[in-house]
């Protein structure tokens, strides 16, 4: 059989499919089995800085008579939710022997970069930062934007001996940079990228409610162009294929553009962890075919650096396929 393991960030991985952060990787029981169809790695479920924020602020709005109460009150839920989320490292770390990486999704810096350093010791194997939040500030340049990243990127780096990843949006104005400064900063890996929940109108109710949360095989071609594009001009970074990977096709898929792993979520919710099983059938089954002994042979083999027309990676190349139509 073929050698499908990778070096993701440093880590040592027995396959490219990870579980991505999700309520699923907060069950003991679930990442037993997903590390039993042969995941390479866990990524466990988020900590959130707004949920905690927001029940801080509806517990003060709560105490309103009591002023004096209100900083005791955030300290303590504050606390109260970064323990819990340690055990929980904790405990998935007891249970699997892949790689364990531990998730912040934060909008600011400040006391959340010191708080990694309680994810280290925990014995998180690695750390993945989400740091996405709504641009809303019409006076707020991309640029600024870009360095709060940044900052809190060197600032986390910089206190860890783990190796850090950055989940992105697909939104920068220029994502081979700012890949490129993200690795100047410490990161050691990227997942492209970030999906969030969307809004939908129901025109019956005359209502916003929340979209299906789940993704679909046709969101990951967004990866792929990205993915072939940054791993061609970013070098010494590793990226992971997150959203719309439901099956090893597509998980070879983005391997060949660039990816060193790939992030099964909206699959294992629905098919649960055969879907992890089934893909690494596949991706054994593409090497034996192929003739390839390693995931390391074809990794980018299709990127835009290595493709005879990188001209396929670009959007222009939309309008010369749907122009040639008569």
């Amino acid at each position: 059989m073929s050698d499908i393991s990778v070096n993701y960030m440093g880590l040592k991985l027995s396959s490219p499919i990870m579980a991505a952060s999700s309520g699923l990787t907060a069950q003991l029981d679930r990442v037993a089995e997903f590390e039993k169809a042969g995941v390479g790695a866990i990524v466990v479920k988020s900590l959130f800085e707004e949920q905690i924020v927001n029940e801080a602020e509806f517990l003060q709005s709560q105490s309103h008579d009591y002023p004096e109460s209100a900083d005791y009150l955030h300290h303590y839920l504050r606390q109260n939710s970064i323990e819990r989320y340690l055990k929980l490292v904790t405990d998935v770390k007891n249970t699997v022997s892949v790689p364990v990486i531990a998730s912040i999704n934060c909008y600011s810096g400040g006391e959340w970069t010191s708080f990694a350093k309680e994810i280290e010791k925990a014995g998180a194997d690695g750390l993945e930062l989400n740091i996405y939040s709504l641009p809303l500030d019409i006076y707020k340049s991309s640029n600024d934007i870009e360095t709060e990243y940044l900052n809190v990127v060197e600032k986390v780096s910089k206190q860890l001996k783990i190796p850090v990843a950055v989940k992105i949006a697909s939104t920068f104005t220029n994502l081979p940079g700012f890949v490129n400064a993200l690795k100047a900063h410490g990161a050691k890996g990227v997942v492209m990228f970030n999906r969030f929940y969307s809004p939908d109108i129901d025109i019956k109710k005359v209502r916003v409610f929340p979209a299906d949360a789940f993704s679909s095989p046709e969101e990951s071609l967004r990866e792929l162009r990205w993915m072939g594009i940054v791993s061609a001009l970013v070098s010494g970074i590793d990226l992971s294929a997150s959203t719309g990977v439901h099956n090893g096709t597509l998980a070879l898929k983005q391997i060949l553009a660039g990816a060193t792993t790939v992030q099964m979520c909206t699959a294992l919710y629905k098919k649960g962890a055969v879907s992890i099983s089934n893909a690494i059938d596949d991706i054994n089954l593409f090497m034996d075919t192929q003739g390839f002994s390693s995931v390391e042979e074809f990794k980018g083999k299709l990127n835009y650096a290595n493709i005879e027309n990188p001209g396929k990676f670009e959007r222009v190349q939309f309008m010369k396929t749907f122009g040639n139509r008569g």
